[in-house]
């Protein structure tokens, strides 16, 4: 009887986060149907993205964070594990370009990009939050914050040309531009009033939370719109390398971190299952408006970042049932 009860939480399991997932990746389906009938351009995707980027998401994390006590939350461990994760994922992907492909600098930056750098924005904050509650929201500020850095500074070191002058100059344009994304500003705004004592309340709370309810289905759908229209580049010996590093590389790197090294501040393992979610999400759409500013690797990152969403559609739901069944929360 107890098997059955089991099997039966199992298909329960299942069903809720299939029915978390479905929603997503459908939203998606529709922002690419929508493109490919022509109701929608390419500027409309973009323009649908920025008000995704600027306007509903910065105010869906800031809810999110200052929700939750963020002072006795916070865990170097927590964050040394993910990052040194990230930083495998750039040396393994270089080293992989080194022997296999022949790539410039800057392409070979945008190719460890592509393996490294989930779909946060548009896919894990409001996954994350819909899957685990608003607990998530302090893990998942500081994976962002942490690895939007890391994942500058890695790129810049790695698509720096050394004819280009020096790379501190560089990394600090890098920074400086960090610090104007409305994203990571709204973070680091909900740590500090977090950590204040602050809650949001009333008037302001229910402005906020009606902003922050148009940032799923926008920036999905906007996801949707720049997935269709771009150069399709059937270079296989780059696009299969990188989907693969991306959607099974960096889970289980993430997972072996968290799950075989033991911490001496024990981690909540609520927060593990955030680390291996965002670990297994597709690329984000943001590699692809770096390759745009840079000109280069535009066709290939595009490609990609369709294939690996399309593949993650499958994934994602099954890499998060393995979560919810096999991590137990405390």
């Amino acid at each position: 009887m107890g098997r059955l009860s089991l099997t039966d939480l199992h298909h329960h399991h299942m069903l809720e986060i299939l029915s978390l997932t479905i929603p997503f990746f459908a939203i998606i389906l529709i922002g690419s149907l929508a493109r490919y009938k022509h109701y929608f351009s390419d500027q409309d995707g973009q323009m649908l993205a920025r008000f995704a980027f600027f306007v509903a998401l910065p105010p869906f994390m800031l809810v999110a964070i200052t929700a939750t006590d963020v002072t006795a939350a916070f865990h170097v461990g927590f964050i040394i594990r993910y990052e040194i994760g990230t930083i495998m994922m750039f040396v393994l992907s270089a080293l992989f370009v080194r022997l296999f492909l022949s790539l410039t600098n800057a392409e070979r930056g945008l190719f460890c990009l592509n393996t490294a750098y989930p779909n946060y924005g548009y896919i894990g904050v409001p996954l994350a939050i819909l899957a685990f509650g608003e607990q998530a929201a302090i893990p998942v500020a500081m994976i962002m914050v942490c690895d939007t850095i890391i994942l500058m500074i890695m790129t810049n070191i790695l698509s720096h040309d050394p004819k280009a002058g020096r790379l501190s100059h560089a990394l600090i344009s890098t920074l400086k531009s960090m610090l104007k994304n409305p994203l990571l500003m709204s973070v680091i705004a909900g740590f500090i009033l977090s950590a204040c004592g602050f809650r949001i309340e009333g008037m302001p709370d229910r402005f906020l939370q009606m902003l922050a309810g148009a940032a799923a289905p926008t920036a999905l759908f906007a996801l949707g719109i720049t997935l269709i229209g771009q150069p399709i580049r059937t270079t296989m010996n780059e696009i299969v390398p990188i989907t693969v590093l991306k959607l099974i590389v960096h889970p289980a790197i993430i997972a072996l971190l968290f799950l075989g090294w033991p911490s001496a501040v024990p981690i909540d393992p609520l927060w593990i299952q955030v680390a291996i979610l965002f670990s297994c999400l597709p690329i984000a759409a943001n590699v692809f408006a770096l390759s745009q500013f840079y000109n280069i690797y535009q066709g290939r990152t595009a490609t990609t970042i369709m294939l690996t969403t399309i593949i993650a559609s499958i994934s994602v739901p099954a890499i998060l049932y393995l979560l919810v069944t096999q991590i137990t929360p405390q």
